[in-house]
Protein backbone atom coordinates (compact mmCIF):
# COMPACT_ATOMS: atom_id res chain seq x y z
CA UNK A 1 0.00 0.00 0.00
CA UNK A 2 2.72 2.49 1.01
CA UNK A 3 4.79 1.56 -2.04
CA UNK A 4 1.81 2.19 -4.31
CA UNK A 5 1.13 5.60 -2.77
CA UNK A 6 4.80 6.59 -2.96
CA UNK A 7 4.97 5.45 -6.60
CA UNK A 8 1.93 7.61 -7.42
CA UNK A 9 3.48 10.55 -5.54
CA UNK A 10 6.64 10.23 -7.65
CA UNK A 11 4.62 10.12 -10.87
CA UNK A 12 2.48 13.13 -9.98
CA UNK A 13 5.45 15.09 -8.65
CA UNK A 14 7.52 14.60 -11.82
CA UNK A 15 4.61 15.41 -14.13
CA UNK A 16 3.60 18.48 -12.08
CA UNK A 17 7.22 19.61 -12.05
CA UNK A 18 7.25 19.65 -15.85
CA UNK A 19 4.03 21.70 -15.94
CA UNK A 20 5.28 24.18 -13.33
CA UNK A 21 8.55 24.73 -15.20
CA UNK A 22 6.57 25.26 -18.40
CA UNK A 23 4.32 27.88 -16.81
CA UNK A 24 7.18 29.62 -14.99
CA UNK A 25 9.69 29.76 -17.82
CA UNK A 26 8.41 28.75 -21.26
CA UNK A 27 5.13 30.58 -20.60
CA UNK A 28 6.55 33.39 -18.45
CA UNK A 29 5.98 36.21 -20.96
CA UNK A 30 2.30 35.34 -21.23
CA UNK A 31 1.61 34.67 -17.55
CA UNK A 32 1.60 38.38 -16.52
CA UNK A 33 -1.23 38.94 -19.00
CA UNK A 34 -3.53 36.97 -16.73
CA UNK A 35 -4.96 38.29 -13.48
CA UNK A 36 -3.22 37.38 -10.20
CA UNK A 37 -6.47 35.72 -9.10
CA UNK A 38 -6.31 33.48 -12.17
CA UNK A 39 -2.72 32.56 -11.37
CA UNK A 40 -3.53 31.74 -7.74
CA UNK A 41 -6.32 29.42 -8.91
CA UNK A 42 -3.83 27.78 -11.28
CA UNK A 43 -1.38 27.07 -8.44
CA UNK A 44 -4.23 25.90 -6.23
CA UNK A 45 -5.25 23.30 -8.84
CA UNK A 46 -1.68 22.04 -9.01
CA UNK A 47 -1.44 21.88 -5.21
CA UNK A 48 -4.69 19.93 -4.95
CA UNK A 49 -3.49 17.43 -7.55
CA UNK A 50 -0.21 17.05 -5.68
CA UNK A 51 -2.17 16.10 -2.56
CA UNK A 52 -4.16 13.29 -4.22
CA UNK A 53 -1.81 10.30 -4.70
CA UNK A 54 -4.19 8.35 -6.91
CA UNK A 55 -3.71 7.74 -10.62
CA UNK A 56 -6.44 6.83 -13.14
CA UNK A 57 -6.47 3.35 -14.64
CA UNK A 58 -6.41 4.83 -18.16
CA UNK A 59 -2.86 6.01 -18.88
CA UNK A 60 -1.22 7.79 -21.83
CA UNK A 61 2.31 7.40 -20.55
CA UNK A 62 5.33 8.95 -22.24
CA UNK A 63 7.97 8.05 -19.66
CA UNK A 64 8.29 4.72 -17.86
CA UNK A 65 10.67 4.28 -14.95
CA UNK A 66 11.34 1.01 -13.15
CA UNK A 67 12.36 0.98 -9.51
CA UNK A 68 14.40 -2.17 -8.82
CA UNK A 69 13.43 -4.50 -6.03
CA UNK A 70 16.97 -4.32 -4.66
CA UNK A 71 20.04 -2.40 -5.77
CA UNK A 72 22.36 -4.33 -8.03
CA UNK A 73 25.32 -5.77 -6.21
CA UNK A 74 23.37 -5.95 -2.96
CA UNK A 75 23.58 -9.22 -1.05
CA UNK A 76 20.62 -11.56 -1.60
CA UNK A 77 17.78 -10.35 0.57
CA UNK A 78 16.12 -12.34 3.29
CA UNK A 79 12.41 -13.08 2.73
CA UNK A 80 11.32 -10.43 5.26
CA UNK A 81 13.80 -7.71 4.26
CA UNK A 82 12.60 -4.35 2.94
CA UNK A 83 12.81 -3.61 -0.75
CA UNK A 84 14.50 -0.47 -2.06
CA UNK A 85 11.15 1.18 -2.75
CA UNK A 86 9.85 0.34 0.71
CA UNK A 87 12.89 2.01 2.27
CA UNK A 88 12.46 5.10 0.09
CA UNK A 89 8.75 5.20 0.93
CA UNK A 90 9.50 5.15 4.66
CA UNK A 91 12.08 7.94 4.23
CA UNK A 92 9.51 9.94 2.27
CA UNK A 93 6.85 9.59 4.99
CA UNK A 94 9.28 10.52 7.77
CA UNK A 95 10.53 13.51 5.75
CA UNK A 96 6.98 14.73 5.05
CA UNK A 97 5.98 14.48 8.72
CA UNK A 98 9.13 16.26 9.91
CA UNK A 99 8.81 18.96 7.24
CA UNK A 100 5.19 19.73 8.14
CA UNK A 101 5.81 19.51 11.88
CA UNK A 102 8.80 21.87 11.63
CA UNK A 103 6.80 24.52 9.77
CA UNK A 104 3.77 24.27 12.06
CA UNK A 105 6.03 24.49 15.12
CA UNK A 106 7.85 27.49 13.66
CA UNK A 107 4.50 29.14 12.95
CA UNK A 108 3.23 28.60 16.52
CA UNK A 109 6.48 29.94 17.97
CA UNK A 110 6.29 32.93 15.64
CA UNK A 111 2.69 33.60 16.68
CA UNK A 112 3.63 33.37 20.35
CA UNK A 113 6.50 35.78 19.78
CA UNK A 114 4.17 38.31 18.13
CA UNK A 115 1.72 37.98 21.03
CA UNK A 116 4.44 38.53 23.61
CA UNK A 117 5.52 41.65 21.74
CA UNK A 118 2.26 43.37 22.70
CA UNK A 119 3.49 43.80 26.25
CA UNK A 120 6.61 45.66 25.10
CA UNK A 121 4.91 47.93 22.55
CA UNK A 122 6.32 51.47 22.48
CA UNK A 123 2.94 53.06 21.65
CA UNK A 124 1.19 55.00 24.34
CA UNK A 125 -2.34 54.07 25.41
CA UNK A 126 -3.71 57.02 23.48
CA UNK A 127 -1.83 56.05 20.30
CA UNK A 128 -2.95 52.44 20.67
CA UNK A 129 -6.61 53.46 21.03
CA UNK A 130 -6.32 55.62 17.92
CA UNK A 131 -4.93 52.66 15.93
CA UNK A 132 -7.58 50.34 17.39
CA UNK A 133 -10.45 52.69 16.51
CA UNK A 134 -9.14 53.02 12.95
CA UNK A 135 -8.92 49.23 12.67
CA UNK A 136 -12.57 48.73 13.59
CA UNK A 137 -13.61 51.61 11.38
CA UNK A 138 -12.00 49.97 8.33
CA UNK A 139 -13.24 46.51 9.40
CA UNK A 140 -16.89 47.54 9.57
CA UNK A 141 -16.65 49.64 6.41
CA UNK A 142 -15.71 46.42 4.56
CA UNK A 143 -18.71 44.63 6.03
CA UNK A 144 -16.52 42.24 8.04
CA UNK A 145 -18.05 41.33 11.41
CA UNK A 146 -16.01 38.23 12.22
CA UNK A 147 -14.10 38.33 15.53
CA UNK A 148 -10.62 39.50 14.51
CA UNK A 149 -8.01 40.58 17.03
CA UNK A 150 -5.60 43.50 16.61
CA UNK A 151 -2.07 43.04 17.93
CA UNK A 152 0.37 45.95 18.08
CA UNK A 153 3.67 44.16 18.64
CA UNK A 154 7.22 45.32 19.10
CA UNK A 155 8.35 42.03 17.54
CA UNK A 156 6.55 42.61 14.24
CA UNK A 157 8.78 43.57 11.32
CA UNK A 158 5.74 44.67 9.28
CA UNK A 159 1.96 44.26 9.02
CA UNK A 160 0.70 40.68 8.71
CA UNK A 161 -2.27 38.38 9.18
CA UNK A 162 -2.08 35.39 11.52
CA UNK A 163 -4.48 32.59 12.37
CA UNK A 164 -6.95 30.28 10.68
CA UNK A 165 -10.09 29.92 12.78
CA UNK A 166 -9.54 33.18 14.68
CA UNK A 167 -7.54 35.71 12.69
CA UNK A 168 -5.18 38.30 14.12
CA UNK A 169 -3.99 41.43 12.33
CA UNK A 170 -0.51 42.27 13.57
CA UNK A 171 1.17 45.66 13.04
CA UNK A 172 4.51 46.98 14.32
CA UNK A 173 4.58 49.56 17.10
CA UNK A 174 5.72 52.32 14.77
CA UNK A 175 4.06 55.66 14.11
CA UNK A 176 2.51 55.72 10.64
CA UNK A 177 0.22 58.11 8.81
CA UNK A 178 -3.48 57.46 9.31
CA UNK A 179 -4.13 56.96 5.58
CA UNK A 180 -1.28 54.44 5.25
CA UNK A 181 -2.49 52.55 8.32
CA UNK A 182 -6.02 52.41 6.88
CA UNK A 183 -4.62 50.90 3.67
CA UNK A 184 -2.72 48.30 5.69
CA UNK A 185 -5.84 47.28 7.59
CA UNK A 186 -7.83 47.10 4.37
CA UNK A 187 -5.23 44.78 2.83
CA UNK A 188 -4.96 42.44 5.81
CA UNK A 189 -8.72 42.29 6.36
CA UNK A 190 -9.24 41.36 2.71
CA UNK A 191 -6.74 38.55 3.22
CA UNK A 192 -9.09 37.34 5.96
CA UNK A 193 -12.17 37.65 3.76
CA UNK A 194 -10.45 35.78 0.92
CA UNK A 195 -9.40 32.93 3.28
CA UNK A 196 -5.81 33.31 2.12
CA UNK A 197 -4.41 31.69 5.26
CA UNK A 198 -6.06 28.41 4.22
CA UNK A 199 -4.60 28.83 0.73
CA UNK A 200 -1.15 29.08 2.29
CA UNK A 201 -1.83 25.98 4.38
CA UNK A 202 -2.79 24.10 1.19
CA UNK A 203 0.49 25.11 -0.45
CA UNK A 204 2.41 24.04 2.66
CA UNK A 205 0.68 20.65 2.64
CA UNK A 206 1.63 20.10 -1.02
CA UNK A 207 5.19 21.20 -0.27
CA UNK A 208 5.36 18.80 2.67
CA UNK A 209 4.20 15.84 0.58
CA UNK A 210 6.69 16.69 -2.19
CA UNK A 211 9.55 17.98 -0.06
CA UNK A 212 12.05 16.13 -2.26
CA UNK A 213 11.10 18.06 -5.45
CA UNK A 214 12.86 21.45 -5.81
CA UNK A 215 10.42 22.57 -8.52
CA UNK A 216 7.54 22.52 -6.01
CA UNK A 217 9.48 25.03 -3.89
CA UNK A 218 9.54 27.36 -6.92
CA UNK A 219 5.80 26.91 -7.29
CA UNK A 220 5.22 27.65 -3.58
CA UNK A 221 7.22 30.87 -3.77
CA UNK A 222 5.47 32.03 -6.93
CA UNK A 223 2.04 31.14 -5.58
CA UNK A 224 2.52 33.26 -2.44
CA UNK A 225 3.73 36.18 -4.59
CA UNK A 226 0.67 35.92 -6.80
CA UNK A 227 -1.50 35.68 -3.68
CA UNK A 228 -0.24 39.06 -2.48
CA UNK A 229 -0.78 40.60 -5.92
CA UNK A 230 -4.32 39.19 -5.99
CA UNK A 231 -5.01 40.79 -2.62
CA UNK A 232 -3.57 44.09 -3.88
CA UNK A 233 -6.02 43.91 -6.78
CA UNK A 234 -8.86 43.30 -4.34
CA UNK A 235 -7.89 46.42 -2.38
CA UNK A 236 -7.92 48.74 -5.39
CA UNK A 237 -10.86 47.14 -7.22
CA UNK A 238 -13.35 49.83 -8.22
CA UNK A 239 -11.12 52.67 -6.99
CA UNK A 240 -9.70 55.64 -8.89
CA UNK A 241 -6.11 56.52 -9.68
CA UNK A 242 -5.75 58.69 -6.54
CA UNK A 243 -6.61 55.72 -4.35
CA UNK A 244 -4.15 53.50 -6.22
CA UNK A 245 -1.38 56.06 -5.76
CA UNK A 246 -2.16 56.33 -2.05
CA UNK A 247 -2.05 52.56 -1.73
CA UNK A 248 1.32 52.46 -3.51
CA UNK A 249 2.62 55.03 -1.03
CA UNK A 250 1.49 52.84 1.87
CA UNK A 251 3.50 49.94 0.38
CA UNK A 252 6.58 52.15 0.29
CA UNK A 253 6.04 53.34 3.84
CA UNK A 254 5.83 49.80 5.18
CA UNK A 255 9.04 49.03 3.28
CA UNK A 256 10.72 51.74 5.36
CA UNK A 257 9.46 49.92 8.46
CA UNK A 258 11.33 46.84 7.31
CA UNK A 259 14.54 48.87 7.14
CA UNK A 260 14.04 49.97 10.76
CA UNK A 261 13.51 46.42 11.98
CA UNK A 262 16.53 44.12 11.69
CA UNK A 263 14.77 41.02 13.08
CA UNK A 264 12.86 40.22 9.90
CA UNK A 265 11.65 36.62 10.07
CA UNK A 266 8.90 35.19 7.92
CA UNK A 267 7.07 31.88 7.76
CA UNK A 268 5.18 30.32 4.88
CA UNK A 269 1.83 30.41 6.72
CA UNK A 270 1.79 34.18 7.34
CA UNK A 271 0.32 36.79 4.96
CA UNK A 272 2.63 39.82 4.89
CA UNK A 273 1.73 43.28 3.69
CA UNK A 274 5.39 44.14 3.18
CA UNK A 275 7.72 42.51 0.64
CA UNK A 276 11.33 42.28 -0.43
CA UNK A 277 12.65 45.09 -2.61
CA UNK A 278 12.44 43.01 -5.81
CA UNK A 279 8.94 41.78 -5.06
CA UNK A 280 7.80 45.25 -3.95
CA UNK A 281 8.88 46.69 -7.29
CA UNK A 282 6.82 44.08 -9.15
CA UNK A 283 3.79 44.72 -6.94
CA UNK A 284 4.00 48.44 -7.68
CA UNK A 285 4.22 47.74 -11.42
CA UNK A 286 1.22 45.41 -11.21
CA UNK A 287 -0.82 48.08 -9.45
CA UNK A 288 -0.57 50.45 -12.40
CA UNK A 289 -0.68 47.79 -15.13
CA UNK A 290 -3.75 47.50 -17.39
CA UNK A 291 -6.49 45.19 -16.19
CA UNK A 292 -5.26 41.68 -17.12
CA UNK A 293 -7.24 38.84 -18.66
CA UNK A 294 -9.44 36.73 -16.42
CA UNK A 295 -7.86 33.61 -17.91
CA UNK A 296 -10.78 31.18 -18.19
CA UNK A 297 -9.19 29.40 -21.17
CA UNK A 298 -5.89 29.14 -19.31
CA UNK A 299 -7.58 27.56 -16.31
CA UNK A 300 -9.52 25.06 -18.42
CA UNK A 301 -6.35 24.03 -20.26
CA UNK A 302 -4.37 23.87 -17.02
CA UNK A 303 -7.07 21.75 -15.37
CA UNK A 304 -6.89 19.25 -18.24
CA UNK A 305 -3.10 19.12 -17.98
CA UNK A 306 -3.19 18.64 -14.21
CA UNK A 307 -5.92 15.98 -14.24
CA UNK A 308 -4.77 13.87 -17.18
CA UNK A 309 -1.15 14.90 -17.62
CA UNK A 310 -0.10 13.25 -14.37
CA UNK A 311 -0.36 9.92 -16.20
CA UNK A 312 2.54 10.92 -18.48
CA UNK A 313 4.98 9.33 -16.03
CA UNK A 314 4.75 5.68 -14.97
CA UNK A 315 6.84 4.40 -12.07
CA UNK A 316 6.83 0.62 -11.81
CA UNK A 317 7.70 -0.50 -8.31
CA UNK A 318 9.20 -3.98 -8.56
CA UNK A 319 8.65 -6.63 -5.91
CA UNK A 320 9.66 -10.29 -5.75
CA UNK A 321 6.97 -11.29 -8.28
CA UNK A 322 7.83 -8.57 -10.78
CA UNK A 323 11.57 -9.05 -10.43
CA UNK A 324 11.06 -12.77 -11.13
CA UNK A 325 9.05 -11.90 -14.25
CA UNK A 326 11.48 -9.18 -15.37
CA UNK A 327 14.41 -11.60 -15.26
CA UNK A 328 12.49 -14.37 -17.04
CA UNK A 329 14.18 -15.67 -20.20
CA UNK A 330 12.89 -18.20 -22.72
CA UNK A 331 15.74 -20.61 -21.90
CA UNK A 332 14.80 -20.55 -18.19
CA UNK A 333 11.30 -21.98 -18.74
CA UNK A 334 10.92 -25.63 -17.91
CA UNK A 335 7.15 -26.04 -18.25
CA UNK A 336 3.94 -24.06 -18.67
CA UNK A 337 0.45 -25.24 -17.73
CA UNK A 338 -2.60 -23.35 -18.94
CA UNK A 339 -6.21 -23.40 -17.72
CA UNK A 340 -9.38 -21.62 -18.83
CA UNK A 341 -12.39 -22.38 -16.68
CA UNK A 342 -12.39 -26.10 -15.82
CA UNK A 343 -10.09 -27.10 -18.70
CA UNK A 344 -6.36 -27.43 -18.10
CA UNK A 345 -3.64 -28.37 -20.51
CA UNK A 346 0.13 -28.55 -20.73
CA UNK A 347 1.42 -26.10 -23.32
CA UNK A 348 3.80 -27.31 -26.01
CA UNK A 349 7.23 -25.97 -25.05
CA UNK A 350 8.26 -24.79 -28.50
CA UNK A 351 10.67 -21.89 -28.80
CA UNK A 352 7.81 -19.70 -30.06
CA UNK A 353 5.69 -20.55 -26.99
CA UNK A 354 8.50 -19.61 -24.62
CA UNK A 355 9.09 -16.36 -26.51
CA UNK A 356 5.37 -15.55 -26.28
CA UNK A 357 5.37 -16.03 -22.51
CA UNK A 358 8.46 -13.86 -22.06
CA UNK A 359 7.10 -11.27 -24.52
CA UNK A 360 3.82 -11.07 -22.63
CA UNK A 361 5.60 -10.08 -19.42
CA UNK A 362 7.88 -7.61 -21.20
CA UNK A 363 4.97 -5.76 -22.86
CA UNK A 364 3.03 -5.17 -19.67
CA UNK A 365 3.77 -2.79 -16.81
CA UNK A 366 2.35 -3.59 -13.40
CA UNK A 367 1.22 -1.66 -10.35
CA UNK A 368 -0.08 -3.20 -7.11
CA UNK A 369 -3.88 -2.93 -7.07
CA UNK A 370 -5.42 -0.82 -4.30
CA UNK A 371 -8.60 -2.87 -4.18
CA UNK A 372 -10.23 -5.98 -5.67
CA UNK A 373 -13.30 -5.86 -7.86
CA UNK A 374 -15.72 -8.31 -6.24
CA UNK A 375 -17.55 -8.87 -9.53
CA UNK A 376 -14.50 -9.78 -11.56
CA UNK A 377 -14.21 -13.23 -13.11
CA UNK A 378 -11.04 -15.24 -13.58
CA UNK A 379 -10.72 -15.80 -17.33
CA UNK A 380 -7.36 -17.52 -17.63
CA UNK A 381 -4.67 -18.99 -15.43
CA UNK A 382 -1.23 -20.32 -16.25
CA UNK A 383 1.62 -21.66 -14.16
CA UNK A 384 5.22 -21.13 -15.22
CA UNK A 385 7.99 -23.38 -13.88
CA UNK A 386 11.61 -22.40 -14.33
CA UNK A 387 14.51 -24.79 -14.67
CA UNK A 388 15.64 -23.89 -11.13
CA UNK A 389 12.30 -25.20 -9.79
CA UNK A 390 10.72 -21.81 -8.93
CA UNK A 391 7.10 -21.32 -9.99
CA UNK A 392 4.65 -18.48 -10.53
CA UNK A 393 0.90 -18.79 -10.99
CA UNK A 394 -0.61 -15.96 -13.06
CA UNK A 395 -4.37 -15.30 -13.22
CA UNK A 396 -6.03 -12.91 -15.70
CA UNK A 397 -9.36 -11.34 -14.68
CA UNK A 398 -12.23 -9.78 -16.59
CA UNK A 399 -11.59 -6.27 -15.19
CA UNK A 400 -8.04 -6.21 -16.59
CA UNK A 401 -6.34 -6.99 -13.29
CA UNK A 402 -3.67 -9.67 -12.91
CA UNK A 403 -2.86 -11.86 -9.92
CA UNK A 404 0.64 -13.22 -9.51
CA UNK A 405 1.13 -15.70 -6.69
CA UNK A 406 -1.79 -14.29 -4.72
CA UNK A 407 -0.90 -10.58 -5.17
CA UNK A 408 -3.15 -8.40 -7.34
CA UNK A 409 -1.85 -5.88 -9.88
CA UNK A 410 -3.23 -3.46 -12.43
CA UNK A 411 -1.81 -4.17 -15.89
CA UNK A 412 -0.88 -1.39 -18.32
CA UNK A 413 -0.08 -2.19 -21.95
CA UNK A 414 2.22 -0.52 -24.41
CA UNK A 415 3.82 2.15 -22.19
CA UNK A 416 6.64 4.11 -23.77
CA UNK A 417 9.91 4.38 -21.92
Amino acid sequence: MLEYIFGCVLEISMAAGVFVLFWLYAFRKRMPRYSPRCRTILWMMVALRLLIPIQPDFRLTLLRLTAPYHLRGQMPAQPQSMSLMQMLAVIWVIGAILFLAAHLTAYKLFEHRMKQGQSTSSLSQEEYMEVRNLFYEVKYSLGIYDPIELWVSSEASGPMLLGFFRSKVVVPDLAMEREAMAMIFRHELLHHRRKDSWYRLLILAALSMHWFNPVIYLMARRSTEDLESACDRSVIRGKGSDFVEAYAQSLLQTARCLLQRKNVRQTVLVSYFSSSAKRLKKRLVDLFAPIPKKGLKLLVGAAAMVLFGSGMVFVQVNDQNLEWAENLRAGDISSVSFSSGAAQEQVDLSAQTKDNVVGWFSQISFKPALYQNKNRVEEERFKITKTDGSQKTVSLFSDGSVRVDGKDYRAYWGLIG
